[in-house]
C-alpha cells in the first residue's frame, strides 16, 4: 500500500471510530464473524481492551528535516528550523501491545506518528532514545526516536559513565516495614544490585549507568520476563531512606528494607 493510500486508510479507520464514541481503536485487522444458526441472539460480550506499553505522552524528534512532536492529550505541537509553532488537534488514536499511532489535522495538513517500543539512537548525536518513531507530514515520512521526560545527553555529554549502580542505589526496596519484614509476602519491592534491577516478574541486566548527580542516575537495562524481551532507561533517585524509580514518566518509589 502506498504511503498516501495508508494515511488516507487510517484517516478514514479513525473517523468512523470516532463515529462510535471516540477512544483508541486496536492496530491490525480483527476477524470477521462466522454467521450465526437461527435461534435466539447470544448476549454481546465486550472485547478485552488492547493496552499499550508506550506512555500516550511522549516527544518525537527527526532529523533532517529538525522537527519535534509533543503529544500532551489530543494536542501535538510541532516545532522545527526556520519553521512557526503548529498546533495540530487530533482526530484518533490506535493503539497496540508495543505500538501507538496518532493522527492529527491543523485545518493545513495531516499529521501521523507511529511510535514502537524498540531502543532508538539519535542520528546526529548518537544519544539513546527509549523509542523508535516516524513523523509523516504533508505526505512525507521522516524517521526519528521517542523519549519521555528530558532526553538522554549525547554519549560525549554525559556527566559520568559506568557499567555498575553505585552502592548507595544497592539494596532491597518495598512499600512498607511490613512488607520489608515478609517479602515473599510482597510483589511490589525491588531489589538492586550493582548490575541488575529485580522487580516481580521481571528483570533488568544493567547496560549503562550514567550520572545525573549526588543521588540520581539514568540507566539504560536490558529486561526479560513473561517471555518478552525489552529495554528501557529509567532514573533511579534516593532521597533519604527512599528510592524512586522513574519508567515512561511513571514514578515508583520504595523503602529501604533493613539488611
Amino acid at each position: 500500500m502506498r504511503r498516501a493510500d495508508r494515511i488516507a486508510f487510517l484517516l478514514a479507520t479513525v473517523a468512523l471510530a470516532g463515529c462510535g464514541g471516540g477512544g483508541e481503536a486496536p492496530l491490525g485487522n480483527t476477524a470477521s464473524p462466522l454467521p450465526s444458526p437461527a435461534g435466539p441472539s447470544p448476549t454481546p460480550t465486550a472485547s478485552p481492551a488492547i493496552v499499550s506499553s508506550l506512555p500516550d505522552a511522549l516527544t518525537v524528534s527527526t532529523n533532517e528535516p529538525f522537527y519535534t512532536v509533543r503529544i500532551a492529550g489530543d494536542v501535538m505541537t510541532l516545532t522545527g528550523v526556520d519553521t512557526p509553532v503548529r498546533r495540530f488537534r487530533g482526530t484518533g488514536r490506535a493503539v497496540a501491545a508495543d505500538t501507538r499511532e496518532w493522527v492529527a489535522r491543523d485545518g493545513q495538513d495531516a499529521l501521523l506518528v507511529r511510535v514502537v517500543r524498540k531502543p532508538c539512537e539519535d542520528d546526529m548525536s548518537g544519544a539513546p532514545r527509549d523509542f523508535t518513531a516516524t513523523l509523516t507530514l504533508d505526505g512525507h515520512t521522516m524517521r526519528g526516536c521517542g523519549y519521555v521526560g528530558t532526553p538522554a545527553p549525547p554519549p560525549s555529554a554525559a556527566v559520568a559513565a559506568a557499567e555498575t549502580i553505585p552502592a548507595r542505589f544497592v539494596g532491597r526496596w518495598n512499600r512498607d516495614a511490613a512488607a520489608c519484614a515478609q517479602p515473599a509476602a510482597s510483589i511490589e519491592g525491588v531489589r538492586v544490585t550493582p548490575n541488575e534491577l529485580w522487580f516481580h516478574e521481571s528483570v533488568g541486566a544493567v547496560r549503562r549507568v550514567e550520572t545525573l548527580g549526588p543521588d540520581r542516575l539514568r540507566i539504560t537495562a536490558d529486561y526479560e520476563g513473561e517471555g518478552q524481551r525489552w529495554t528501557a532507561t529509567q532514573t533511579l533517585q534516593v532521597a533519604g531512606d527512599r528510592l524512586t524509580i522513574v519508567t515512561d514518566g511513571q514514578p515508583f518509589s520504595r523503602m529501604r528494607c533493613p539488611e
